[in-house]
């Protein structure tokens, strides 16, 4: 069990940014990161509505 907090998209120690959507488990160590949880987030969101649609 680890204590510190990673970052949520590539697990790296000392992330530096904090989602707001999600402080307690989404932290970012970088812009890179960041963009790339935020796109699979949209994605997610978008297959998730086109499911509850069909």
């Amino acid at each position: 069990m680890r204590a510190e907090p990673r970052c949520a998209q590539c697990d790296s120690e000392e992330p530096k940014i904090i989602c707001l959507r999600n402080p307690a488990g989404e932290r970012y160590c970088g812009r890179l990161c960041l963009y790339q949880g935020q796109a699979n987030f949209i994605r997610w969101l978008t297959r998730s509505n086109a499911e509850a649609a069909s």
